[in-house]
């Protein structure tokens, strides 16, 4: 019965976490305490003057878990593929991170049992800042369920993330359910609870102040974002030929093209032409496609050239499925070989930047889909190609680039960060097109490979919280639901329907000033993995409470 008890406990704060998710439910106070019932566990079956002997804690925290990661992101197993990829994909990988957040517990229990009960909590809340940090920096990349991105629907919230960024809400997060847990240990409703109440309102009423007093500031720049809604799965990737989609894309923009308009935003993956190679009589090799060895003798690129004469201030910044053909002498771990030459090259999920009167130019995703578009730690394990899902006609590791491109018109009047479908979810990784001197964030995304669910709400809402962090507008185009707008103060605007073609126009404003969560970068960050390391000494050093009882 007692086990019972707990394990209620543990799917409660499970439901708690999942109501106040974006998308899944959107009630953001329920942050506040949606981990004190995980807490109160560990409290009932680890009592700070025991051994905490209890087995079975772990699987009863992890249950709570895994019903927030499996609601949460159970968009994840409504790829089209076969039942054992989903199952890999979907459910596996939620489990997976369940497991991952289930080690703060573990951490703070053993430091816990050796130093006292608020030292565990204490280095629980510093393993899983820690651990949302390293989280988004190996192979295995996941940060969709960081604490901080759990306020992305209420912008007028957070204005503050402009000075410690989404980690600073995952802080607010963690020390507010740890100040509820002390009212409730310390006597509930009969002791004051102003300090839980105190640091839940006070930084909402800072951050409302600053949302309605803040001023949208720069020069603008007229922009058209293109949702054209082709089907990843039966059209985009060979159903439709790739020139028809693109002339499509053009002609849906025209009806909204002004004299005014200084971008066209087409999204990810829009431009489609296979990359062949052909061996000439003289033994060299000729390319035909998106290659960016030379992009001005792709057919996408002469379309769009033809399409600038009668828009000749227009840029355009679409995603592509790029090639690059590699030196003789030229190695990388994403190598792919061409068949019958001893010559290789890389395949790239990219950006493409046509601007008049300007040479063509890439940006190649690096923030990669992991068993979708990286395969991890392939520098190690070497080439897993049949682990990878195929997505779009490419297996294996796409390339990656190490600075981030920004865009610009050869005037120089804005320069836009080409930021790919996962990207967008990287705080600091965005606020480098801003340190590199992007005034404008272009977000392109394929949303469509998950269908109607909660992914591609839960995406749309996270720019928000970037273009806070930076204090830049966004345009963002997607291949399905949702395009739109977002302003300096995180507020959407024009946001298009799912699965219906569509083309947004608006006047944006550049704000060029840099806020101290871009000059400073995270900060945050490597206080957080500072104090995750000393959780860590702390829970496996020799010494603490437990060696001393062992001596008495």
């Amino acid at each position: 019965m007692r086990d019972l008890i707990h394990l209620s406990l543990s799917l409660l704060g499970g439901v708690l976490l999942t109501l106040a998710w974006p998308a899944s439910g959107g009630v953001s106070p329920l942050l506040f305490v949606g981990l004190v019932p995980f807490m109160l566990v560990v409290e009932l079956r680890c009592p700070p003057d025991e051994r905490c002997a209890q087995r079975g804690t772990g699987w009863i925290l992890f249950a709570g878990l895994a019903l927030w990661n499996l609601v949460t992101t159970s968009w994840l197993g409504q790829v089209q593929e076969s039942w054992d990829t989903r199952i890999l994909l979907g459910v596996g990988v939620m489990l997976a991170n369940a497991g991952l957040q289930l080690i703060a517990f573990a951490i703070g229990r053993r430091v816990r049992r050796r130093y006292g009960r608020w030292a565990g909590w204490a280095a629980f809340a510093a393993w899983w800042m820690a651990w949302e940090v390293m989280h988004m920096r190996w192979d295995l990349q996941w940060p969709w369920l960081t604490l901080g991105n759990g306020f992305a629907v209420r912008p007028q919230w957070v204005q503050w993330y402009e000075l410690t960024g989404h980690l600073g809400g995952s802080l607010w997060v963690l020390v507010s359910n740890l100040l509820v847990l002390h009212w409730f240990l310390m006597g509930g409703i009969r002791k004051a609870a102003w300090p839980p109440l105190l640091l839940m309102t006070l930084p909402v009423l800072v951050s409302w102040v600053r949302f309605v007093t803040y001023d949208e500031r720069g020069g603008a720049v007229e922009v058209v974002v293109v949702q054209p809604n082709i089907d990843p799965y039966s059209e985009k990737f060979g159903g439709i030929d790739p020139l028809t989609q693109l002339e499509g894309m053009l002609a849906l923009a025209e009806p909204r093209m002004t004299d005014s308009t200084r971008l066209l935003l087409l999204p990810e993956t829009a431009l489609q032409e296979p990359s062949r190679v052909f061996i000439t009589e003289t033994g060299g090799l000729e390319l035909q496609g998106l290659w960016e060895n030379d992009l001005e003798a792709s057919g996408s690129v002469q379309r769009i050239r033809a399409w600038q004469k009668s828009h000749s201030r227009c840029a355009v910044l679409a995603g592509m499925s790029s090639s690059r053909l590699l030196g003789k002498d030229e190695r990388t771990v994403t190598a792919r070989p061409i068949g019958g030459t001893d010559r290789q090259y890389d395949a790239a999920n990219a950006a493409l930047f046509v601007a008049p009167d300007a040479p063509a130019a890439a940006y190649r995703k690096s923030k990669l889909v992991a068993g979708v578009e990286l395969l991890p730690f392939e520098a190690l394990l070497g080439g897993l190609e049949a682990l990878s899902i195929d997505m779009g006609g490419t297996t294996g590791s796409l390339a990656q680039q190490e600075e981030r491109t920004v865009f610009r018109p050869a005037d120089g009047r804005y320069g836009a960060a080409p930021v790919i479908c996962y990207e967008s979810v990287f705080g600091d990784y965005v606020a480098d097109y801003v340190r590199n001197g992007a005034d404008l964030i272009a977000i392109i995304t394929n949303d469509g490979w998950w269908g109607d669910s909660y992914g591609h709400r839960q995406h749309l809402a996270y720019a928000s919280l970037r273009a806070i962090e930076c204090r830049r507008a966004i345009a963002r185009s997607a291949n399905t639901g949702i395009s739109c707008f977002v302003d300096q103060r995180g507020v959407i605007h024009q946001p298009t329907a799912w699965w219906q073609e569509a083309v947004i126009r608006e006047t944006v404003l550049l704000n060029k000033d840099r806020t101290p969560f871009v000059v400073l970068g995270e900060v945050l960050s490597w206080a957080a993995l500072f104090a995750g390391a000393a959780a860590l000494s702390a829970a496996f050093l020799p010494g603490g409470l437990a060696r001393r009882r062992a001596r008495e």
